[in-house]
């Protein structure tokens, strides 16, 4: 009875035998996940090998500091053909607001922008239900605007921190084109691909690579608070919004004005997309809201 069952083993592990490698290779690079990958590589020799040249891989991490995630991004350079890599990371808090936010970086972080309403209806009817027909402007809190302003802070050194693991991996796996550092639910993502992945890997790999070991940002600190914001397009109803804008303090007045005006709409979903179209509208219709608040100086090692 054990020698049947041994053969018939024996037959299943041997199955793939007949395919020529690169049909394997095709196959594999289809398992995308890390764990699962990794747990595949003692099959046989045949099957480490193949592994190893897969070109796309996702996997979620716990590391929210640098160093434990450097760790895991030099263990795959063993992936010798790695070109898309996804990694997500836990939130690192839970925070009492419902707040998005949003980069753009080039060789460094221009602007941080993050939004964060009281309240979100999604339509009129939902928000006249639960406030009847009346609109008056509220005064806003000033105990929660504080607390805003420091979820607002907090949220920037984690998308600094989250585009330090970005730079990491350009920097360590030589064929990478695309890569993506995201929180699990896929939201709050700080991505690079194609030529922009080749240009800030040119630029930490030269001479002047120890500008790129630390990143620093002196920032404009701009705030705006919007009592009752109508979406137009969502149809969604927010009440006390406030958005807080982070930019480099050696921005032009061009390339500031630049970074305002061009929310990228690049969000999966529809509260994502109305969250877009809310800093899009604070933009347009309630400049005159916003106010210039103190500089703000953070650095981080890398």
């Amino acid at each position: 009875m054990k020698n049947v069952e041994k053969a018939h083993v024996e037959d299943d592990s041997s199955s793939f035998d007949p395919l020529p490698d690169d049909i394997l290779h095709q196959i594999l690079n289809k398992l995308i996940d890390l764990k699962i990958l990794c747990s595949c590589k003692p099959v046989s020799k045949r099957f480490f090998r193949i592994i190893t040249k897969v070109d796309t891989i996702s996997f979620i991490t716990k590391c929210t500091s640098l160093n434990p995630f450097l760790c895991a991004i030099l263990s795959l350079r063993k992936f010798g053909g790695l070109k898309s890599l996804c990694i997500q990371i836990p939130p690192p808090r839970e925070y009492p607001f419902l707040f998005k936010w949003k980069i753009k970086f080039g060789n460094k972080l221009d602007s941080f922008i993050c939004l964060l309403p009281d309240t979100i209806y999604h339509n009129k009817e939902e928000y006249v239900s639960a406030n009847g027909h009346e609109q008056e402007e509220e005064e806003e809190d000033m105990e929660l605007r504080g607390r805003k302003h420091c979820v607002a802070v907090s949220c920037l050194m984690t998308a600094m921190m989250r585009l330090l693991m970005l730079l990491c991996s350009i920097k360590n796996i030589p064929l990478l084109e695309t890569v993506s550092i995201m929180d699990c639910d896929k939201r709050w993502r700080v991505s690079a691909s194609g030529v922009k992945v080749t240009e800030m890997r040119n630029d930490l790999t030269s001479p002047s690579e120890s500008s790129y070991m630390r990143l620093e940002f002196g920032c404009r600190v701009s705030r705006c608070y919007v009592p009752l914001l109508e979406l137009p397009v969502s149809g969604y109803v927010m009440k006390g919004v406030t958005l807080f804008l982070f930019e480099r303090d050696d921005l032009t007045e061009s390339e500031s004005d630049s970074s305002w005006k061009t929310v990228d709409v690049d969000f999966e979903d529809k509260d994502e997309a109305a969250y877009c179209e809310a800093m899009m509208e604070i933009f347009k219709n309630h400049m005159g809201r916003i106010e210039r608040l103190n500089h703000l100086n953070a650095g981080v090692d890398f």
